[in-house]
């Protein structure tokens, strides 16, 4: 007579298939957390690449502006002569030449635009016309979300830095140089020296 246990039939015991169901269980959700931390560094990686080219953005777009600058005044709503450059600290208004004219139309190529720094952001705002008043609403406006502060200098002819410009004596030169630092949340400072 042979032994009912010799006979059994080919296929898996209840505690065996449990046991598999676990360790399928276990592999899968340790793939998920792989898969999720994976996703997680992916998403703050093209946050920061984002953040920089913003950073880079705003860095590109002030320096062409400051090699640009030309010495020509504007008008206030009095119609009183402003300077050709007129800054401080935290901001700086002047005009600029190579104002992009993709339709041909009879206008000047010189543009008239201020930078200053805003609550967490850089700002930069232009005008239609060069002598549009200052104080009137811009046509254009730029944010730079990745700047905290700013801090301006400029150089006069003899090599001496300012905190303002125009500097007594000499109401319509340009500085011969523009010093920026600009603070970011992530990638702390940027300095920068550019000569006009």
């Amino acid at each position: 007579m042979t032994s009912p246990l010799r006979h059994r039939g080919a296929g898996f015991t209840l505690v065996e298939l449990l046991v598999s169901v676990l360790v399928f269980g276990l592999l899968a959700a340790s793939a998920y957390g792989g898969l999720n931390a994976l996703s997680a560094a992916a998403g703050a990686q093209r946050e920061r690449s984002e953040a920089f080219a913003d950073l880079q953005r705003a860095v590109a777009t002030l320096d062409a502006d400051l090699r640009q600058l030309v010495v020509r005044g504007g008008r206030d709503r009095q119609g009183r002569q402003l300077p050709a450059f007129v800054a401080d600290r935290q901001s700086l208004l002047g005009r600029r030449a190579g104002r992009i004219n993709p339709a041909g139309l009879p206008r000047s190529q010189l543009q008239q635009f201020d930078w200053r720094i805003g609550p967490d952001r850089l700002e930069r705002r232009s005008w239609a016309e060069v002598d549009t008043p200052p104080d009137t609403d811009p046509v254009g406006r730029t944010l730079f979300d990745s700047v905290s502060a700013l801090d301006l200098r400029y150089r006069d002819a003899q090599g001496g830095w300012h905190r303002q410009w125009p500097v007594p004596g000499s109401p319509e030169a340009l500085p011969t140089a523009v010093e920026y630092v600009l603070d970011t949340p992530r990638f702390g400072r940027v300095r920068r020296v550019i000569g006009l």
